[in-house]
């Protein structure tokens, strides 16, 4: 069987069975537990499914379920990379800006070059590399630790995000649909993002194009409250549809 054919059969079997794990990928189909990590490095690294603890589960199944820093930071990282770099170059000197927590976002903040700005984020990860900016001020929200994506939720999120007014949110994405909007996977999020977006005068989504044309568990907002889509690639129909919804939409080369 060629790699090609056997990666189409263990996406049909991940999505039907919603999840598997290496051991019985490497049983059903007669190839080595080296072999079956790869094709599934493959598949997670085109954002097909999402890589677990000793496997992988279906993405198109788990409208609801939070997926792991570590999961969303391999995949599609040449993409973000991408994303992160043209959407840095919106920052201007003496900005203040709020950053998500994501893995996108992350990418936006390593790419801030010697320039006076404001940070604000819920983020650990994106704390972490301000921390190492010295022309970056940084603020960080209370909450309490989600640990599995390291990022602070809770009351004492959404309350300090309400009671900033910043120049640009750069916001990340679990989902986009023409129709339901921008939908998130987890409800605990929702509000913090509401409020992030609440509080800027341009809100800046920074996502690849695995997350276009769907829906996930939760309804974030419209897509006319977004100002800016940055992107990796997308169709030119679906980019014309987000236009006539006033998006301003940036392909990265």
């Amino acid at each position: 069987m060629f790699q090609i054919e056997r990666q189409e059969k263990i996406l049909q079997y991940i999505d039907k069975k919603k999840k598997a794990n290496v051991n019985e990928l490497s049983a059903l189909f007669g190839v080595s537990k080296v072999t079956i990590r790869r094709d599934l490095d493959d598949l997670a690294e085109k954002g097909l499914v999402i890589k677990t603890h000793g496997g992988v589960m279906s993405i198109t199944n788990k409208f609801s379920y939070e997926i792991p820093s570590s999961s969303k930071l391999e995949s599609n990282t040449e993409a973000k990379q991408k994303i992160g770099l043209v959407a840095a170059g919106m920052i201007e000197e003496d900005d203040i800006v709020i950053f998500d927590a994501g893995s996108t976002t992350l990418e936006v903040a390593r790419n801030i070059r010697n320039q006076q700005v404001t940070v604000l984020t819920n983020d650990i990860k994106i704390s972490m590399e301000m921390a190492h900016k010295r022309d970056v001020t940084l603020m960080v929200s209370g909450g309490v630790l989600n640990e599995s994506v390291y990022t602070l939720v809770g009351d004492q999120t959404v309350d300090f995000f309400k009671k900033v007014h910043v120049n640009k949110t750069f916001l990340g994405c679990d989902a986009i649909d023409l129709q339901f909007g921008i939908s998130n996977r987890t409800m605990q999020e929702v509000e913090t993002k509401k409020a992030m977006i609440g509080a800027a005068e341009e809100v800046i989504m920074v996502t690849d194009s695995t997350k276009l044309n769907k829906k996930v568990f939760c309804h974030l907002c419209d897509i006319s409250d977004i100002d800016k889509l940055v992107i990796n690639e997308i169709d030119v129909e679906y980019k014309k549809e987000l236009e006539k919804k006033g998006v301003e939409v940036i392909v990265v080369e």
